[in-house]
């Protein structure tokens, strides 16, 4: 009698239990999901990948443009969404190649605003330093303070 309390303490309690049969006709160890007679995994609503062989196939390399202007980011840019769109790159990949497209636009955008406060400051100073006549005295006094050296008490 003592032996058949441990043989009913050994087995799983069938309540819990996955209700798939391996093929060796071992039951999974899984507990199953609630209301339902199978686990997560062998439960019909995970459905096997179709073909996965041709998925991984329109999984090729590709390029991208070098992000040195807009309309090579948004070339880039328009590639990637198609890529994402088809389920051909994975989220991850996905997700850092935008970010870096993201820090190159903003790098791009910061560099012309750069240059073109630099054009614009430029003209302006050259135009100031033209348009104003020397007079004669300021000059000699210039050249004066330059070469006179100034004795200290």
């Amino acid at each position: 009698m003592h032996n058949e309390a441990t043989l009913n303490n050994d087995q799983p309690d069938n309540d819990y239990q996955c209700h798939h049969i391996f093929p060796d006709n071992a039951r999974c160890g899984s507990p199953r999901m609630r209301n339902e007679q199978f686990c997560y995994y062998h439960h019909d609503s995970r459905r096997p990948v179709v073909r996965p062989h041709e998925r991984l196939a329109r999984r090729s390399t590709f390029s991208l443009f070098t992000p040195t202007d807009h309309d090579a980011i948004q070339e880039s840019l328009g590639e990637l969404l198609i890529r994402i769109a088809a389920n051909d790159i994975d989220p991850r990949r996905a997700g850092l190649l935008l970010y870096g497209l993201q820090i190159s636009s903003a790098n791009l955008r910061r560099k012309q605003r750069a240059q073109q406060t630099q054009l614009r400051s430029q003209p302006s100073t050259q135009a100031t330093h033209e348009s104003e006549p020397k007079s004669n005295v300021d000059s000699q006094a210039q050249s004066y303070s330059q070469t006179t050296p100034i004795a200290s008490p």
